[in-house]
């Protein structure tokens, strides 16, 4: 187990572009499981190979365990790496894989056993010990990869997307059995997946990229309900958050709909924040709250044409398009503003729906900058 520190560390393979990482400062406590998230090209896995030492630092310093590793080589770093491939040896039984790199390291035959008999129980592989990858299932290779990185017992472990290649059952049951191996062991983890769910799920903390940039470090609740910009916002949430660009800002009060008539409940503490006149608003899909379908409410409601109605058995969700532009310059992000409904409100496809936000419900970024107003 053990502290890792990232201190303005970059990846740069062509001066001439924008670095694969760039000047990324984490700190990661000693038995934390942290989650690097981010779209496909945003650098996590470039991140992750920086600390096992598979890629230089061009800039800065990587500490594991507040010893400089910077430059030392992969092999000296004590850390395991489990791949998305598996890089299973296909002429060796399961056994042979897991005890591999500790027969390179000279230890003796009886700590082999010991360490492979432990491994093999809590992944439950005993009935597969002695069987060649080609006889195994996608799950069992991946357990024995993970096997074969707890016996080296590391000080830290590395796992770049190891269950991307699993089917959707299979990922959930994987992923719920790698939580609880990490909780078990108490080796600090660092987990790169560019799937959101799997981030919120399993992290302690959560540190999203984009373009090689550290966008937010936080736990997955923080990042979901305060997000520190737009990207991070519509990036972390499945449905996404909507955005509603241009909103007015009026008497400290941010507001919309014909009529000024919606209120966006913007706290005065932000409000005091705001030096202009427009403000972008972020809504959560269950913090709308349907006043009326169609037929407007007893109070304003916004206006939405319903395009898609998605049915995901205990959830129903609505995505549509704003009907009402009595504010030519409110735009929707994307054109499209999802809702969760609420049990009991009946919606089809076509129907209009009349929205109001919930208070509280909302997020305000600056419009010029998009950072959240509560981190300005």
């Amino acid at each position: 187990m053990a502290t890792v520190e990232f201190r303005q560390a970059s990846r740069i393979y062509d001066p001439s572009r924008p670095p694969a990482v760039s000047r990324v400062s984490l700190d990661i406590a000693d038995g934390e499981f942290l989650v690097l998230v981010g779209p496909s090209g945003c650098g996590k896995s470039t991140t992750l190979r920086m600390l096992a030492g598979l890629e230089p630092v061009d800039e800065g310093q990587i500490f594991i365990d507040g010893v400089d590793v910077t430059e030392t080589r992969p092999r000296d770093r004590d850390v395991a790496m489990v791949f998305q491939s598996y890089a299973l040896y296909p002429n060796m039984t399961a056994r042979q894989n897991m005890a591999f790199a500790l027969q390179n390291a000279k230890v003796d035959k009886a700590t082999i056993n010991e360490r492979v008999d432990f491994a093999a129980k809590m992944l439950e592989l005993e009935d597969l010990i002695d069987k060649k990858p080609a006889a195994m299932s996608g799950g069992q290779r991946q357990r024995v990869a993970m096997g074969r990185a707890i016996v080296r017992q590391p000080k830290v472990f590395l796992m770049d997307e190891p269950l991307s290649n699993l089917d959707a059952k299979l990922r959930v049951s994987t992923r719920a059995q790698i939580m609880q191996l990490q909780r078990e062991l108490g080796t600090t983890t660092v987990y790169v997946t560019h799937d959101q769910t799997e981030a919120m799920t399993m992290g302690d903390r959560v540190c999203v990229l984009k373009k090689g940039i550290l966008q937010q470090v936080d736990t997955p609740a923080n990042l979901y309900d305060n997000p520190g910009n737009t990207f991070v916002a519509t990036f972390i949430g499945s449905p996404a958050m909507t955005l509603i660009e241009n909103v007015p800002f009026i008497e400290g009060r941010a507001v919309g709909g014909r009529g000024h008539a919606l209120d966006y409940y913007m706290p005065r503490e932000l409000a005091a924040k705001v030096r202009g006149d427009r403000v972008i608003v972020g809504v959560r899909p269950e913090n709308w709250e349907i006043v009326g379908v169609n037929q407007p409410g007893a109070e304003y409601g916004l206006p939405v044409h319903v395009d898609i109605v998605e049915h995901l058995g205990s959830e129903l969700y609505i995505y549509g398009h704003r009907q009402e532009q009595a504010d030519e310059l409110i735009a929707v992000r994307g054109d499209r503003i999802t809702v969760k409904v609420e049990r009991g409100v009946e919606v089809d496809q076509g129907d209009t729906v009349y929205l109001r936000p919930i208070e509280g419900g909302s997020v305000f970024f600056d419009p010029e900058t998009e950072i959240n107003y509560d981190y300005l």
